[in-house]
């Protein structure tokens, strides 16, 4: 028998033993089968996302910290780099069918001990994302809420209200998710359509004559691009989410690569298109001083002057409900990865629990939850801006997180297919990984150096930024090796792994 039948056999004989598993308080039923169409994974990838969020909330961030006028293109190269390491993901996504995704191919690829590293540091980085999103929820929403209802409390008690609506969402079950998804998508990229036209539509500004600039190779590669790749790459993230729920899609090999590929091109159009004209309505010599004074405010200024003052309303209302898109999206992937974990007795085996009728993970999603309000709340007592801090803070780590954990998994597509000669497919197999390896790894160095201007912290804060982040890996590392010698049964789970 082959070690990938072999795994087979043994992840199938563990699957059994988990659905049966009953101890009176919590039981295992599994993740409800051939429930999502690639349309639905596409809407949980593009939520992740957020294009309005990515817009309005990041795109300022870009301009007045990153390499200014060059925004843009900082989309176009994160794309490309992330669509070439999406050929062996997606060929990898086809050998292994398991909700830890990322763990479970640097599991395949690297052993155990990688995979588990992989494991804790990518729910750092989407717990630390999730919370950011919290923030800049909180954020929006106090801006927005008064002006229509004349209700005036802290941001943080509206991130918490959204935590609420967002553990119901989860609770109830992928598919009604990704109905409020699809619903929530369809409305903020017709709003950036809108934005998007009426830019080019307001020719008393000469916007043309901005548009069609071109940046210097200057301005491209100024010290400001680290912050612009790290931001643009934070964007993206979610895309790598497909694989998380190819246990309850419909045909997981066909429909995978069809979100994946599809999610990655469509939002590298919209952020591209819609951040070229935005630099070019504000001009080359003005696009920066302007995005330093609006701020998370930028988009509304924009609209206002392209559009016309109805549309700042508008904005602020669809920023709150793509926050709230992309907060139910992260919540689903980081309740999955607990799930995976718990499922394999790793962690807490209650988070591998499900409900019986909806078959959804719920003890996974009141823990995650849980976290989510601690750091909320953290921020709150600290009392430290929404927007500024915890949004660009949490987003930034996550970003540095996530980047590095799809370094990992490059170099683990890699050695997989190395070993096992059952993909053939000498691009898919051998020259994308290795070119993702050698694209991700110079993100990640660009990221890491722009810690400093981020966060102005100074270089030791950076280092220490840096190194909480790290550490997560190292977590997980030290984790496996204290299984090894503590807990050889739970240690030999990490490879029952459903590959094909």
């Amino acid at each position: 028998m082959s070690i990938e039948s072999k795994s087979w056999v043994e992840y199938q004989s563990f699957s059994n033993r988990s659905a049966e598993h009953h101890n009176g308080k919590g039981s295992n039923h599994g993740l409800r089968k051939n429930t999502l169409t690639a349309m639905s994974i596409i809407f949980f990838i593009i939520a992740a996302a957020s294009p309005l969020t990515g817009v309005i909330a990041i795109v300022p961030i870009m301009i007045s910290d990153g390499n200014g006028n060059a925004a843009a293109w900082d989309f176009l190269l994160a794309a490309s780099v992330l669509l070439i390491f999406a050929v062996g993901y997606i060929a990898m996504s086809k050998k292994i069918t398991n909700a830890g995704a990322l763990y479970s191919f640097v599991t395949a690829g690297l052993g155990r001990s990688f995979g588990l590293g992989t494991a804790t540091l990518t729910i750092f980085a989407y717990t630390a994302i999730q919370a950011g999103l919290y923030g800049g929820f909180g954020y929006y929403a106090h801006s927005l809420i008064p002006t229509i209802m004349g209700i005036n409390v802290d941001w943080w008690v509206y991130a918490l209200i959204a935590m609420g609506l967002c553990l119901w969402l989860a609770l109830h079950g992928v598919h009604s998710g990704a109905m409020v998804l699809g619903f929530l998508l369809t409305l903020e990229t017709a709003m950036l359509l809108i934005l998007a036209t009426g830019i080019i539509m307001h020719s008393s500004l000469e916007v043309g004559q901005h548009i069609l600039q071109f940046p210097t190779v200057g301005e491209i590669f100024s010290p400001g691009l680290g912050t612009g790749i790290m931001f643009a790459c934070a964007t993206f993230i979610g895309f790598e989410g497909g694989a998380i729920y190819s246990e309850e899609a419909k045909d997981p090999e066909k429909t995978i690569s069809r979100a994946t590929y599809t999610s990655v091109i469509f939002m590298a159009m919209v952020y591209f298109g819609v951040a070229w004209l935005i630099t070019g309505f504000l001009g080359s010599d003005h696009a920066v001083q302007i995005a330093k004074e609006q701020s998370g405010n930028l988009i509304f200024f924009i609209a206002s002057k392209a559009l016309g003052g109805w549309t700042t309303m508008a904005f602020n209302v669809f920023i709150v409900t793509s926050l709230f898109a992309a907060i139910v999206t992260f919540h689903n992937n980081i309740a999955r990865y607990f799930y995976s974990l718990g499922r394999q007795k790793l962690f807490w085996k209650a988070l591998g629990y499900t409900r019986k009728k909806k078959q959804t993970p719920y003890i996974a999603s009141f823990v995650q939850t849980a976290i989510a309000a601690v750091i909320v709340l953290t921020f709150a007592v600290a009392k430290m801006d929404p927007y500024a801090t915890l949004f660009a803070w949490m987003t930034g780590a996550g970003t540095i997180a996530i980047v590095l954990a799809q370094v990992v998994s490059a170099v683990a597509i890699f050695a997989y297919f190395r070993k096992h000669k059952s993909d053939q497919r000498v691009w898919h197999t051998k020259v994308a990984p290795l070119l993702a390896i050698v694209g991700l790894s110079v993100f990640f160095y660009l990221t890491v150096m722009s810690t400093q201007m981020l966060l102005g912290i100074g270089s030791l804060g950076s280092a220490i930024f840096v190194a909480i982040i790290i550490a997560f890996f190292l977590f997980g590392l030290l984790y496996s090796a204290w299984l090894h010698k503590f807990s050889p049964e739970n240690y030999q789970r990490i490879s029952e792994l459903a590959v094909d």
